[in-house]
């Protein structure tokens, strides 16, 4: 799950894991440089950069 993946990254390297520009290199490592593997399993682009925001409230609540 990318979700897991994303949290893993932000506990070893640290909060900066989380910044938007983070979000499309985390996901050419995840999908193996595919963003189109990506798109296919997550959604569309802006559906997907609203969600790795959205979450992030919850961790620093």
């Amino acid at each position: 799950m990318f979700l897991e993946f994303v949290l893993q990254h932000y506990v070893s390297v640290g909060v900066e894991e989380l910044e938007s520009e983070k979000l499309t290199p985390l996901l050419r490592l995840k999908y193996h440089n595919c963003i189109a593997d990506a798109v296919a399993d997550l959604g569309q682009p802006a559906q997907i950069s609203k969600v790795f925001a959205g979450f992030q409230k919850y961790l620093y609540v």
